[in-house]
């Protein structure tokens, strides 16, 4: 979450009064991740203070939001865990602020505390309940930051690196082709799909001490295998440094599987998948260090990291 369009106390009351949620107490833009422009919203309802987010979107459009929205809503119904977004007087959940695409949503309690090994197990578990409580929901969507956006980012150079980091991107690109032909050719009984989070950062997630509030940010969410979001989670939740802690793998591994087993060949693929996922975030987080030059409120994600721990994803035993 970021600022990068401003509101004023009149833009947010104005865009009240398409909801029955009360009154405008306080406002304050919130700057944490990267991709849109988020305002936490104090309101008074008889006499009650209830909070809000609102999430201006920069680079989703509308027609986006039409799969993004009612997965939520497809999720809350399954009873996971998360911020559900709240629907307008005419029964919309998307409304436009500024010409951008914007909705409301209900305020998590909780926060990011220091990642645990059984914060880890909870996460895990709770993953495995959205890959599960997805599979009935009528829509598909194409993982727009998969395997042809990450090969159309190095063939076209369209990130700016040394000359020896690139010579390494084109290696691990053919690696992954060699990889997602092999991936291709397994039946989704050995290798399933479905739709997956695609982002679940520790900062994606909020808890009261050890007990898990809701996932947030399903903004990358797509149809992708669920054993590459387990792989993306495990490296973010487990990620310290450049290393990857084998605890917090271990535990987020363990409570995953108290609601899901994983096939032999998911565990098989988990390793790529692992690098998949490191190679993804550098690159995407290259493209964001663009796009937030000049940016007010926001938090910036060292793709240095990210090509650190795929170094020694190479090399090491995971």
């Amino acid at each position: 979450m970021s600022v990068y369009t401003q509101l004023d106390k009149q833009d947010i009351q104005s865009l009240l009064t398409q909801y029955n949620l009360g009154q405008l107490v306080r406002f304050e833009g919130v700057a944490a991740g990267v991709e849109n422009t988020n305002y936490k919203l104090t309101l008074k309802q008889d006499g009650v203070d209830t909070s809000y987010f609102l999430t201006l979107f920069e680079t989703l459009e509308k027609s986006e939001l039409n799969f993004f929205l009612p997965l939520l809503a497809h999720l809350q119904d399954k009873d996971c865990l998360l911020a559900s977004p709240i629907q307008r007087l005419n029964g919309d959940l998307v409304l436009v602020v500024k010409g951008k695409p914007a909705a409301v949503f209900n305020c998590l309690s909780g926060g990011h505390p220091e990642v645990s090994d059984q914060h880890c197990k909870s996460i895990g578990a709770e993953l495995a309940r959205i890959h599960l409580a997805a599979k009935d929901f009528n829509q598909i969507r194409d993982n727009s930051r998969g395997f042809y956006w990450i090969q159309h980012q190095i063939k076209n150079q369209c990130v700016d690196v040394s000359e020896d980091d690139f010579r390494f991107l084109e290696d691990e690109l053919g690696l992954l082709k060699q990889q997602r032909s092999l991936w291709e050719s397994w039946s989704e009984m050995q290798l399933p799909k479905g739709i997956i989070h695609g982002d679940l950062f520790d900062d994606n997630a909020l808890f009261d001490g050890e007990s898990l509030s809701g996932v947030i940010d399903f903004y990358n969410a797509c149809t992708d295998f669920w054993a590459y979001d387990l792989a993306i989670t495990q490296m973010a939740w487990a990620l310290n440094g450049t290393e990857l802690d084998r605890s917090k793998r271990e535990a987020l591994m363990a409570g995953y599987e108290t609601v899901r087993q994983l096939t032999a060949e998911e565990k098989q693929a988990l390793p790529y998948f692992l690098r998949m996922a490191a190679l993804r975030f550098w690159l995407s987080r290259l493209h964001t260090q663009k796009q937030q030059q000049g940016v007010e409120m926001t938090t910036e994600k060292a793709p240095e990291q990210m090509r650190d721990l795929l170094v020694k994803l190479r090399n090491a035993e995971y």
